[in-house]
């Protein structure tokens, strides 16, 4: 009788750790063209429940790896579990090369977090229109109330392109679409107003093709402000390893910037002690951080998302008094020095050694 009570106990308790897996499903474009961001939404929620496998505030990490022979990893993001059980990021794919990707769903801690019936892993492949754009008209005008934007795209008759022009980051034409021959080829007049630079975005009924910037030169010279000296500092940072610093704020609206080059997660605390986390930005451009301040201390976290690169930072801003590598921010963050303790025994060996047990105590039965 008493085995019989020690074998149901066992499996009771191999139920209950096999079942503790979370369900997660992500989703993302099977098509991308590059230049164009995508989003990866997912769920933790099984289909005909309502209740999330996951709880709210999980974070974990989506991993977008390019598929060449090998595959290594180009983009990595963390993900946040909401109160309804769905996650979501976007991906940027400038500078990227065409070809075939993945994006997976990993907890880097974790392995065994996620169940087999999850949907952790899709393909995408990204597609490069850029060479079928033939820009015409000059990159450089002179002022004269309009710019001219004619060329042609390369296979798509005279279905038409959509342009959309923008002058810093207000929009000044568009997104509208303009007529295209049999052979591909548009000419557009837009109005404009003054002497800079306009970036102009073509696309059509298939999606993102190409971004072209023109120059505009000439007008009325309007003086120039001196700029505020920018202060900043730089510390080594790895994902187990952040890099640390203070922040003497000034009164009002404060801006700091990272370094470009690594997809790099910012943590602050700011003057009231409220924790904030910030990855909007992938390799290519900074993470940018705004708030408001009353001119006290605010302290900064920063690491890479990747856990295999390891980098040296730079924060700086232009309208702060000082920022300095901090040895003290480390322990507000929670972050003590960690201590030598035993590794927890992986959940395949807890197994194990359940299964042994069983085998065990059926012979002496």
């Amino acid at each position: 009788m008493k085995r019989i009570v020690w074998l149901a106990l066992l499996t009771a308790m191999l139920i209950v750790s096999a079942a503790s897996a979370a369900y997660v499903e992500i989703n993302a474009p099977k098509t991308v063209y590059v230049g164009e961001p995508f989003e990866v939404t997912g769920t933790s929620i099984v289909g005909g429940l309502t209740k999330p496998s996951l709880s709210p505030g999980f974070s974990t990490d989506i991993v977008l790896h390019h598929i060449k022979h090998t595959k290594s990893e180009v983009g990595r993001k963390t993900i946040v579990v909401q109160e309804d059980g769905t996650f979501s990021t976007t991906f940027d794919t400038r500078g990227l090369a065409a070809g075939d990707y993945t994006v997976e769903i990993i907890d880097p801690e974790h392995p065994n977090t996620f169940g087999g019936s999850s949907k952790t892993l899709q393909f995408l492949k990204l597609i490069d229109r850029s060479g079928d754009l033939r820009i015409s008209s000059p990159f450089t005008q002179e002022l004269d109330d309009s710019l001219d934007v004619s060329g042609v795209v390369d296979g798509i008759g005279g279905t038409g392109v959509q342009i959309q022009v923008k002058y810093g980051d207000a929009t000044v034409y568009g997104p509208e679409y303009i007529r295209t021959d049999a052979d591909g080829r548009f000419s557009v007049t837009v109005p404009v107003s003054d002497a800079g630079a306009y970036r102009i975005t073509f696309s059509d009924a298939q999606g993102y093709i190409d971004t072209a910037e023109f120059v505009v030169t000439g007008g009325a010279s309007t003086p120039t402000e001196t700029p505020a000296p920018v202060v900043s500092a730089n510390a080594p940072a790895t994902r187990s390893v952040p890099a640390y610093f203070e922040v003497d704020t000034r009164a009002g609206s404060v801006t700091l910037m990272t370094s470009s080059g690594v997809d790099w997660v910012v943590e602050y605390i700011d003057e009231d002690g409220n924790l904030h986390k910030i990855n909007e930005k992938g390799v290519l451009d900074p993470e940018i951080v705004e708030f408001s301040a009353q001119g006290g201390r605010v302290y900064v976290k920063i690491y890479p998302v990747s856990y295999t690169d390891s980098k040296t930072v730079r924060l700086s801003s232009s309208n702060v008094d000082a920022i300095r590598v901090s040895q003290d921010a480390p322990v507000l963050f929670g972050d003590a020095t960690p201590t030598p303790s035993e590794p927890a025994a992986p959940l395949p060996a807890v197994l194990a050694l359940f299964a042994l047990l069983v085998v065990i105590l059926s012979r002496r039965g």
